[in-house]
């Protein structure tokens, strides 16, 4: 049955994989050794060495497809990324389910072929130098000390690849294993006398290989080395490799600060403990540093990543007691005041109206995001980091407008929750957005006009009589009505009520922000229009992180007037019925958007 049952191991259709997984890994739970004889000697226990060469294969399909230069937008791309992602997470859990099983010679086994066809044939290239570099590294008297401290892990790990490759005992794996980290171990101590000072961090960052990462120009690289260290730290002094129970106080202990008996922090969710003689905590200003300056580049990196950043922010200032240095608080200060004037900038955009209402839908998401227990963060998200997103600046399509403004808002959001964390040491609560008042003036008439819909009836008022055409009914006679009550504004084409002079029958609206009316060039008498036509409604439903892969071009009407006058007339009443809506959405704002809104909302609290 276990031999015919492989026969369809790599099957593509997932229930038939996943079946024959379930029959495997019954097997491989029954206490017999008959059976362990059969499963881990050839030709059974070729099953084990095709499946970790299919991972390899499946995890350099995903390194190209990810650092692929072409098509690194599309969405079918980043689709084919998951997709992937989640076949070799599928794999690993496999590969878990194994380990898990307790056997030492199936653990063996399945060790065995991680270690001699996926871990070191991807970790060997990286690690071995070229002939032809080294005569150069020779004369440079740095890189020349961390080569030769480098040796002995190279002697190490050809060492243990060939005690793999001849089916050596467990034992003397073990040994070859605890032999690397030892000489890993001594790599640590002869840097003990780091003292944070420019010529040490070099020094640090070239022995250290995870460390010189943390300080790439590559933000996704140094993010996704800063999770790593945090998932050592996270794992309370132990961890396994390989199926080996590694000792965290040896190694890396010496590197991230903490010991298996120190375990984690009370009321801090990160294990960065604030030991003296600690390299990490010693390089904790230069790594805040480093986030800072993903938010505050130019231009700038993703929301998403910089949600990312802010996560990571949070979790050190957690473990420094929300300290930053000068240098860092001027950073970040600096990143702030980008964010809120790129929001700012959107209030000449074509969706300033909707900017509160944004504000709110994502306030929760950013703290939430902010306040992920890092257990439950999904370590894909290094993924998302190399996904690039759409560029929108340059784009007057209202689809892309409306991205752009909703990123507006996410960057702002986050620093400013940043900024509370820093100053205040805890994250806000949702800002109450009050409306202002609608005047006495007009307000029945406002009314009357925000509430209309199609075929309803309202006041003409102040309407201007012009003309449209439309392809299903030709050029029909009607009135332009634009309004703004409050954040609310809305432009209204009615035609004239057969018995009712003053009223009209609404036959078209649209969203007064966003119109952009222009008078035609060669026909003064025409006004034009451009009409959102855009649903954000549709995306709130589908979730914040949701992007629109084929929008809808935006609507185009064109007005007639009988005289340039009354055209010039028209175009400064939509002008400023969006000014008076605009007003209406800066004066909701302006309490957030003032540099003493935290000093306010402390008071605030205080009363």
């Amino acid at each position: 049955m276990y031999t015919e049952a492989l026969k369809f191991a790599q099957h593509e259709e997932k229930m038939i994989q996943t079946a024959i997984r379930a029959l495997t890994l019954n097997i491989y739970n029954i206490c017999d050794d008959n059976v362990y004889q059969f499963i881990t000697t050839p030709p059974a226990s070729i099953y084990f060495s095709d499946l970790v060469s299919s991972l390899r294969k499946q995890c350099l399909q995903l390194d190209a497809l990810v650092n692929s230069s072409e098509d690194k937008c599309t969405h079918q791309r980043n689709k084919d990324i998951f997709l992937k992602t989640d076949k070799i997470v599928d794999d690993l859990f496999y590969f878990k389910d194994m380990l898990s099983v307790g056997e030492s010679r199936l653990s063996r086994v399945v060790t065995q072929n991680l270690l001699s066809l996926l871990i070191l044939p991807l970790l060997l290239p990286l690690l071995k130098l070229g002939e032809n570099k080294r005569d150069a590294i020779a004369r440079n008297r740095d890189i020349a000390g961390s080569t030769g401290d480098a040796s002995p892990l190279l002697h190490s790990l050809n060492d243990i690849n060939i005690k793999v490759s001849g089916h050596e005992a467990e034992g003397e794996k073990e040994i070859n294993i605890n032999y690397l980290l030892q000489h890993l171990n001594v790599q640590t101590s002869s840097n003990s006398h780091f003292d944070g000072s420019p010529r040490d961090d070099n020094v640090c960052i070239e022995r250290f290989g995870i460390f010189a990462y943390l300080f790439s120009d590559n933000h996704s690289t140094s993010l996704a080395s800063l999770f790593l260290l945090l998932t050592l730290a996270e794992n309370k002094g132990n961890i396994v490799i390989l199926a080996y129970p590694i000792d965290l106080e040896h190694f890396p202990a010496s590197l991230l600060g903490m010991s298996q008996s120190q375990g984690l922090m009370n009321n801090c969710e990160s294990a960065f403990l604030k030991v003296d003689g600690s390299i990490l905590v010693r390089l904790m200003p230069q790594i805040l540093k480093t986030l800072l300056k993903v938010l505050a580049c130019q231009p700038p990196v993703s929301p998403p990543m910089q949600w990312h950043t802010g996560w990571f922010l949070r979790k050190l200032l957690q473990c420094q007691g929300n300290k930053l240095t000068d240098d860092n608080i001027h950073l970040f200060n600096t990143s702030y005041e980008q964010s809120r004037e790129c929001l700012q900038k959107e209030l000449d955009g074509c969706w300033f109206d909707h900017i509160p209402d944004t504000i709110g839908h994502e306030w929760g998401s950013c703290k939430k995001a902010l306040e992920l227990q890092f257990h439950v963060k999904d370590p894909l998200f290094t993924l998302e980091l190399e996904i690039c997103q759409q560029a929108v600046d340059g784009n007057f399509n209202s689809c892309f407008a409306w991205e752009r403004m909703v990123d507006a808002v996410k960057v702002f959001i986050l620093h400013l929750q940043l900024k509370a964390l820093i100053f205040m040491g805890c994250l806000l609560e949702k800002p109450s957005l009050e409306s202002p008042s609608d005047s006495d003036l007009g307000k029945t008439y406002s009314r009357d006009i925000s509430s209309a819909s199609f075929g309803s009836e309202v006041s003409l008022g102040s309407g201007i009589p012009c003309r449209i055409a439309f392809s299903y009914a030709g050029v029909r006679d009607i009135y332009l009505v634009a309004v703004a009550r409050g954040i609310s504004g809305k432009l209204v084409l009615a035609e004239k009520h057969p018995f009712r002079s003053q009223r009209g029958v609404v036959i078209a609206i649209a969203p007064l922000a966003g119109l952009s009316p222009r008078i035609d060039e060669d026909h003064p008498t025409w006004l034009h229009l451009r009409i959102r036509e855009f649903e954000p409604n549709f995306v709130k439903a589908k979730g914040s992180q949701s992007k629109v892969s084929t929008p809808p071009a935006d609507g185009r009407w064109t007005l007639g007037f009988h005289s340039a006058k009354a055209c010039e007339t028209a175009r400064l009443l939509i002008l400023e019925e969006t000014c008076k809506q605009r007003s209406s959405v800066e004066s909701m704002l302006a309490p957030l958007l003032r540099e003493d809104y935290l000093v306010n909302v402390l008071d605030s609290q205080g009363d």
